[in-house]
């Protein structure tokens, strides 16, 4: 075979290689197994995925082009959810794989909800076996309103919560709320509230 005769056969590979390159390509699946909506971004796109749900992308790594190339990447994620600290972690992409990320909870919360017709000032907590509050939660003019909720996020354990309220700086003493990882607990506000674990109905 001719010196030109094999460069010419060189030169279509070159070309079928360059226009048709074989891409290499991975899968990306965020999977969201805790107990509240995640939010947060994944290779730069905003994303919003409720507890059980996945978020699921192609990610592009490279093209060959007569010559190997890449196979893997790394992706940036982040966010937080109620029950999920704010995270930052980058995942290993690789060609023609799938990866899974699973989203998993790492905290507990409290929504705290004010039914009172009084707005409130200040939210502290301490532990139950702790003798002092900590700073106040709720930022300075952004009281919380009758029928507002705000989202506490708690390590597990035995929580007090120190209520200021109305203009006169009235207290109030919300004892003995228990936190789990994954859990979130619901109280409704009043003065004089006082926290009852929910009871559990057995079917029959």
């Amino acid at each position: 075979m001719g010196k030109n005769r094999i460069g010419v056969l060189f030169g279509i590979f070159v070309f079928i290689a360059a226009v048709s390159g074989c891409s290499q390509e991975g899968t990306l699946v965020v999977k969201n197994d805790g107990a509240s909506e995640f939010k947060g971004t994944v290779e730069n796109t905003q994303v919003t995925i409720d507890p059980g749900m996945s978020y699921t992308t192609s990610i592009y790594i490279g093209k060959n082009l007569a010559i190997v190339g890449p196979t893997d990447i790394k992706i940036p994620i982040e966010g937080s959810s109620i029950t999920k600290r704010l995270f930052r972690d980058e995942l290993e992409i690789k060609s023609n794989e799938t990866s899974v990320y699973p989203i998993r909870d790492d905290v507990g919360a409290c929504n705290f909800t004010n039914t009172y017709s009084l707005a409130i000032n200040e939210l502290s907590i301490k532990r139950c076996d702790g003798s002092t509050f900590g700073p106040n939660l709720v930022e300075r003019n952004h009281t919380i309103g009758p029928g507002t909720t705000r989202a506490l996020q708690l390590d597990p354990g035995c929580w007090d919560i120190l209520v200021n309220y109305g203009r006169q700086g009235l207290l109030d003493t919300v004892e003995a709320v228990p936190i789990d990882v994954g859990t979130i607990i619901h109280v409704t506000w009043v003065p004089g509230y006082v926290y009852t674990p929910p009871t559990l109905s057995i079917a029959r």
